[in-house]
């Protein structure tokens, strides 16, 4: 018996499976972190600095 595919029926748009079957390209990670970099994006340095910065872990939390 052959598997059914929803992504095969006559309801699915041409564009939608076109979509669908397309491979996914992995980008190069100095390409992702060169569209990243917070100079390039419109953020006010503030906000910037603030998301940028690591905040400890507290042993003392209860995690799970």
């Amino acid at each position: 018996m052959d598997r059914f595919d929803p992504a095969s029926g006559p309801e699915v748009p041409e564009a939608d499976r076109a979509e669908q079957e397309t491979p996914v390209v992995e980008q190069d990670d100095a390409e992702t972190t060169a569209e990243a970099s917070p100079g390039s994006l419109e953020v006010n340095d503030a906000d910037a600095a603030e998301q940028a910065r690591v905040v400890p872990d507290d042993d003392e939390y209860p995690h799970g």
